[in-house]
């Protein structure tokens, strides 16, 4: 018998699927508070921001990697340009999707990108006793069911 067949397996794993889309709305929720006196960033352009801060990437590499539509990058990327946050570079790898990187003004933001994930976190995690193991092990499962959901998701009609 497999898990999947299992009623109650089933319903831990609703409820766990129930807890990650919760979870992703407080997320949001705490990040837009926390950013709100930010003239420059929104929670679309931190998150970005954390994308490329150390690897440039082009438009589709970081609406994959992030899991969005690559039209709804776009139009982030085009407000990180409008606001001086970035640029584009030439792309060796492809001719017509150039890299966005950021500029010294958005260099300058990541300090304040890592104060904000900072306080993000602690938002999370003060008030309960979790340990570096529990966050690595709930990490990995989170990155397994994701990356197994891509592999299986063409198998769907």
């Amino acid at each position: 018998k497999t898990l999947s067949e299992s009623i109650e397996f089933l319903a831990d794993f609703q409820l766990l699927f129930g807890n990650i889309i919760r979870i992703n709305g407080a997320f949001l929720e705490v990040a837009e508070k926390i950013c709100s006196d930010d003239e420059l960033i929104t929670v679309p352009i931190w998150r970005v921001i954390a994308v490329i801060r150390i690897n440039p990437m082009t438009v589709s590499e970081v609406a994959k990697y992030l899991g969005l539509k690559r039209q709804s990058v776009q139009a982030t990327v085009n407000q990180m340009k409008k606001r001086g946050l970035i640029n584009f570079r030439k792309n060796p790898n492809h001719k017509t999707s150039p890299l966005v990187v950021l500029t010294k003004k958005g260099n300058d933001k990541v300090d304040d990108i890592f104060k904000y994930q900072k306080k993000r976190t602690e938002v999370f995690i003060d008030g309960i006793d979790i340990t570096m193991k529990e966050v690595v092990g709930s990490r990995e499962l989170l990155r397994a069911l994701r990356e197994n959901s891509e592999s299986n998701i063409s198998k769907l009609k």
